[in-house]
């Protein structure tokens, strides 16, 4: 299933590489992305799930991370751009906006999850659970 812009990948570099300066000023702290991925009310986890991470900037979504779930489900350690913990905590700056990814997840036994929006704080872990319904269009629960 091609469901990626094929122009985002092109030779595993990424064309958000000319706007990357004038992104990360506005955006120069970091923080990290996990995400875990399970299934049956959150009794399993889901391995070989595409997990696919991109940022809409000036009006264009670039894809910057993708990834497949271990074995726990999980893909970690994705380190993304955020705004300084000091601006976020001061009153004349907190009202900006926060640093903001789209998570969009991929298998081909469930159904795809498309533009999850998670926030992202410098120097914390975030962490993004999901759960997947199976492709089957069945419920957990039937």
């Amino acid at each position: 299933m091609n469901h990626s812009n094929a122009s985002q990948r092109q030779g595993g570099v990424s064309p958000f590489v000319p706007d990357y300066e004038d992104y990360i000023s506005g955006y120069p702290g970091r923080g990290s992305l996990k995400v875990q991925i399970n299934a049956a009310y959150e009794a399993f986890p889901v391995k070989g799930v595409e997990v696919d991470v991109a940022v809409i900037h000036n009006g264009v979504r670039y894809l910057l991370y993708s990834d497949k779930t271990n074995s726990s489900g999980i893909v970690d350690n994705m380190v993304l751009p955020t705004r300084p913990a000091d601006t976020v905590l001061n009153p004349k700056t907190s009202d900006k906006d926060e640093a903001q990814y789209l998570v969009s997840l991929f298998h081909p036994s469930f159904q795809s999850v498309i533009d999850k929006v998670v926030t992202v704080y410098d120097r914390i872990e975030t962490i993004l659970p999901l759960s997947l319904t199976p492709a089957n269009h069945m419920t957990e629960g039937d």
